[in-house]
């Protein structure tokens, strides 16, 4: 299954994440690797708190004194500049001029990885374990030397990353709310994951050999099979079942690597792969890199024209194009509500197993603490979680898929969800409202995972020629008639589901006519992009089209942008 893309001018990175199937001793070896991640992660992390430390200490000491909070800030900011003790690491090497200072991995890593060797030389020449390797020490026996290099980076990267973020976050150089502290990573809470980087001088990043096809005689068979066993990895497929990953071998995929498959013999080369876990199911997403070529909308996208779409608890979606279930008919994942309005159905993936979890709580609750029975509940929790994402995931692709290559333009409102999931618990001179049915519709809103269908979206419409036009939050799409554009003169509750329009006397749905005014908005945002002195718009790929605005837009459907902003296409 292919994960998000990122783009460029003239390349396309395409992420392609497929489940493993390891054996027991490539699970052994994963673990490993995550746990040095892990390790590395914790060992920058732990170095940087540190430094906040002594930070700390150097304002509550200067505070004592009766120093001015700003002097203080002051002379810390020269203070890391020049003492090491007050600057965080997040690079892996500083440039100073025309040189190279060590950052944190010659500083710290390389010394820590010096003495696990050490020890290890020293035991395998008959030295006393107890002596060389201490019980003190966290771990029974020196291991940190053998697991590859590229793995022990990928920990120190990610924490130099998060480090970095803090650090702009922390000088106001970084946008949205201030990042917290990054902390330690806890074995069995934190989520485990490691990067490898393609090793440049050794291809070993991807799958390997050639398929056979069915029908091969024996021989030929027996060959190819042979031919596998001693050749070098290649970044190609064998059966569309297995991938070669640096140092770790040949794994089997619970999935098919069909498209990686077809990616790669189109050219595609293999830039990296991230190997993660979730609950007790391994996953690996490889990174490839693409040429990227010009995508136009089909016939069919140039038909339908816009949609807008409104998202909602309700309802997941509201669309503005009413042939839209008979559009999707073939497409039995997408329910329509019963009433053939063109509003998708909220599947609620976590609320409908939530009889199941609490089950699971109660027998959590039951259990003693450090039994194999209270690890084995916990895993099974950890299970439930991972299997509602995924259903989540996958029904948000289904309709995500179906609204790029069935539409031009997707206009789509910009949802502050920080804001809209905030608590409503208050304070103890203040104390909030109705706070258990704002918890219960907070929770609603997260499970509809309105940023996650945005995303897919947005990178979906690169693929498939469409384009995505994103509209203001303040956009009054739920208080302005789709038919003649009045405003409602008092603010309509969330109670109130059907919209009443007092100076046409239109009665719809709520949603359907939010839906409808998104979709005038992003007509006149997309009229108002088009290429100067040229009348003609941006497709979905940034190019300009030939057509006409209207057609590429709009399709069959016309619609006079001279009229208000607020006008849908079509009366109720």
């Amino acid at each position: 299954m292919a994960a998000k893309t990122s783009t460029d001018d003239d390349v396309l990175y395409r992420a392609y994440k497929f489940r493993l199937d390891p054996n027991q001793a490539q699970t052994i070896a994963l673990e490993q690797c995550a746990g040095a991640s892990r390790r590395t992660y914790n060992l920058l992390t732990t170095y940087n708190l540190q430094i906040l430390e002594n930070e700390q200490e150097y304002r509550r000491t200067r505070a004592a004194g009766g120093v001015d909070h700003s002097v203080i800030t002051d002379e810390l900011e020269k203070l890391r500049e020049k003492d090491p003790a007050y600057q965080l690491l997040y690079k892996a090497r500083y440039k100073v001029g025309n040189e190279y200072v060590p950052g944190y991995r010659q500083l710290y890593l390389t010394p820590e990885v010096k003495r696990h060797r050490a020890a290890s030389k020293a035991i395998a020449a008959g030295a006393d374990p107890a002596v060389v390797w201490p019980e003190t020490e966290e771990y029974s026996e020196p291991w940190l030397h053998s697991i590859n290099s590229r793995v022990l980076d990928s920990g120190l990267l990610n924490a130099g990353k998060a480090w970095k973020n803090y650090e702009a976050s922390r000088r106001h150089q970084r946008a949205g709310s201030r990042m917290g502290v990054p902390r330690r990573k806890r074995k069995g809470v934190s989520r485990d994951s490691f990067t490898v980087d393609r090793d440049p001088n050794n291809d070993e990043v991807g799958a390997y050999g050639t398929p056979y096809k069915k029908g091969t005689p024996e021989f030929a068979r027996r060959t190819a099979q042979l031919k596998r066993r001693g050749v070098k990895a290649t970044p190609t497929i064998e059966d569309y079942r297995h991938v070669r990953l640096s140092h770790l071998g040949v794994i089997r995929t619970h999935n098919t690597t069909k498209p990686l498959a077809k990616a790669v013999r189109a050219g595609a080369n293999v830039k990296s792969y991230t190997v993660s876990r979730a609950a007790d199911r391994w996953y690996v997403s490889i990174l490839v890199k693409l040429s990227r070529t010009p995508v136009t909308p089909t016939h069919a996208q140039r038909a339908t024209g816009a949609v807008g779409v409104d998202l909602g608890v309700r309802y997941l979606a509201a669309l503005s194009d009413e042939q839209a279930p008979q559009r999707f008919a073939r497409f039995p994942s997408l329910e329509f509500t019963g009433d053939g309005a063109p509003t998708l159905a909220n599947p609620r993936w976590a609320r409908t197993a939530e009889k199941r979890l609490a089950r699971l709580q109660r027998a959590l609750a039951r259990a003693q603490k450090g039994s194999n029975r209270r690890a084995r509940i916990v895993q099974q929790i950890a299970r439930h979680h991972h299997l509602v994402a995924l259903r989540r995931e996958s029904g948000l692709h289904q309709v995500s898929k179906r609204l790029a290559t069935g539409y031009t333009l997707i206009g789509l409102e910009d949802l502050a969800v920080a804001g809209m999931t905030a608590s409503a618990a208050g304070t103890v001179e203040a104390p909030g409202k109705r706070v258990r049915q704002k918890a219960g519709l907070n929770r609603s809103i997260l499970d509809a995972a309105f940023s996650t269908l945005r995303r897919q979206l947005e990178y979906k419409a690169s693929w498939y020629g469409s384009q995505v036009q994103i509209i203001d939050r303040f956009f009054a799409s739920s208080q302005t008639c789709s038919a003649c554009g009045a405003r409602a003169k008092t603010k309509l509750g969330l109670h109130v589901r059907v919209f009443g329009c007092v100076t046409c006397g239109v009665r719809i749905d709520r949603d359907v006519n939010a839906a409808r005014n998104i979709r005038a908005e992003a007509v006149r945002m997309y009229e108002a992009q088009l290429a100067p002195g040229t009348g003609e718009s941006l497709n979905g790929r940034g190019a300009t089209d030939s057509d006409a605005a209207g057609s590429v837009v709009l399709g069959a459907v016309a619609l006079d942008v001279s009229r208000p902003a607020a006008m849908g296409g079509g009366s109720p």
